[in-house]
């Protein structure tokens, strides 16, 4: 097919210094062909490093403080959540702009459900979306499935064994071989082709060979995907970065531990609190099966749709957010990886106070970061946002969980790697951005790639979040 203008390839989860060594050690050939080592950026994610408020950020060129994304889950006063969607994005994402004036190729990126209807162009919505999405138009599901039979829309849940790792490489060739299908059908000129895999392996694999192989299939696809689509410039990227993870820190248990978080009253919550200090716990009821518990099984198979929020049924049995007495409370953590909610200045100033001070149980820093929200964000919807956030030092996660998993706030990883701000960005054209760019700056430079004007709501380069380095 003729050459289309731009495409856009994401690999999600993957850390500058990773992306890096498999350049240099020859992991990626086809990358290291196309935009080779020097072009390589670190690119920084959001704060919290989170898929669903850098992808976010990604699709509308805006900080978390005009979107107010900052997790998977969006929990409200009582503790009850719901899943964001790509109808909580509260722009018009830079795909949409562009298929007013040419068309667009959108498959499989996170945020992305429901599909959104474009000018010129198809939607394929991608992770988190459930089974038997729609499509727009409705017929692009369809040529995906046909192109790729048992089309993935998210990853296959964990299991021990090599099979998991090849099922990993078929979600990569299936992607990879419905994105030319549908490309072929609709002519677009820009492409976007989300793999959400990248990021599972190493969450679970991280150390081992298979991360290695998971990644070479993901330059292989890239190899195919420019062989069969011949654009005339390549931009790849990832949301946020990862790293080996030794110790999780639960926020929310740190918080109740201090005084700072408080229960409901009552016989239910009551009860539940009694068994959970006595190790009634998912953790360590991690190991039971049948049928009566399939939804707890599921959720220490780490599928992350499961993993991130409650499940109906556990929420009966086990402490969570909707037994926190969001009233009463002078702080607590509603999700985003070390997002606090704080309700009085005299408990911020204490708060970041203990938290410079906090240590691991084997004596080492816990806090590599603390921000006020006005740090980092400016925005319509920042005075919704959390009066604080947190970032682990390296090897320590903080877990805001809608289920409060151990009674211990610092707790041994259950998965070797967690999230970490630095993605990679790599481009054959100039985008016109710093050394170490924001991802919400790709959007307002791919539109000037492409000769439009971005929007005035866009951010560039205004607000940001503290700048790491590799």
């Amino acid at each position: 097919m003729a050459g289309i203008e731009l495409l856009i390839v994401a690999w999600d989860g993957a850390p500058y210094e990773l992306i890096l060594e498999l350049l240099r050690g020859g992991t990626l050939p086809n990358a290291r062909e196309i935009f080779g080592e020097g072009s390589l950026k670190p690119l920084r994610s959001t704060i919290p490093p989170l898929t669903a408020p850098a992808w976010a950020s990604f699709h509308l060129g805006v900080n978390p403080g005009k979107h107010g994304i900052i997790d998977f889950v969006k929990y409200s006063p009582g503790g009850k959540w719901r899943v964001h969607s790509s109808a909580d994005l509260p722009y018009r994402t830079f795909w949409e702009i562009v298929a007013d004036e040419i068309p667009v190729g959108f498959i499989g990126f996170p945020m992305g459900y429901p599909a959104k209807a474009l000018g010129r162009g198809f939607w394929v919505p991608g992770f988190l979306a459930p089974k038997g999405a729609a499509s727009y138009p409705r017929e692009a599901m369809g040529i995906a499935e046909r192109a790729a039979k048992g089309y993935p829309l998210n990853p296959p849940l964990w299991h021990p064994g090599g099979k998991w790792v090849g099922e990993l490489i078929a979600c990569i060739d299936k992607k990879t071989a419905a994105s030319i299908a549908l490309a072929s059908e609709y002519k677009p000129l820009v492409v976007g082709i989300h793999y959400q895999v990248t990021d599972t392996v190493q969450h679970f694999l991280w150390g081992t060979e298979a991360v290695d192989e998971v990644f070479r299939a993901a330059d292989r696809a890239l190899g195919r995907l420019v062989e069969a689509l011949s654009p005339k410039r390549v931009l790849v990227l990832s949301d946020h970065g990862m790293g080996p993870v030794k110790w999780e820190f639960h926020v929310n248990v740190w918080l109740w531990a201090n005084g700072l978080l408080r229960l409901k009253g009552g016989f239910r919550p009551r009860l539940k609190r009694l068994l959970f200090s006595l190790g009634f716990t998912p953790w360590n009821f991690r190991w039971l099966s049948g049928a009566g518990l399939r939804a707890l099984k599921g959720l220490f198979r780490k599928d992350l749709r499961l993993f991130l929020y409650p499940i109906k049924g556990l929420e009966r049995i086990f402490l969570n957010l909707k037994d926190v007495d969001w009233r009463r409370s002078p702080a607590l953590s509603p999700g985003g990886m070390g997002a606090i909610s704080v309700r009085r200045g005299d408990v911020l100033r204490r708060l970041i106070e203990m938290l410079k001070d906090l240590r691991t149980p084997d004596g080492e820093e816990a806090i590599e970061g603390i921000y006020r929200k006005e740090e980092l964000y400016r925005g319509e919807r920042c005075e919704g946002l959390p009066e604080l956030f947190v970032l682990g030092a390296p090897g320590i996660l903080p877990v805001s969980h809608g289920l409060f998993l151990s009674p211990r706030p610092f707790f041994p990883a259950m998965l070797p790697a967690g999230h970490r701000p630095l993605g990679f960005v790599a481009s054959t054209a100039e985008l016109g951005i710093g050394g170490s760019p924001v991802i919400w700056e790709l959007a307002p430079s791919v539109l000037r790639l492409l000769g439009i004007e971005p929007p005035e709501y866009m951010d560039e380069e205004r607000v940001c979040p503290p700048r790491a380095e590799p």
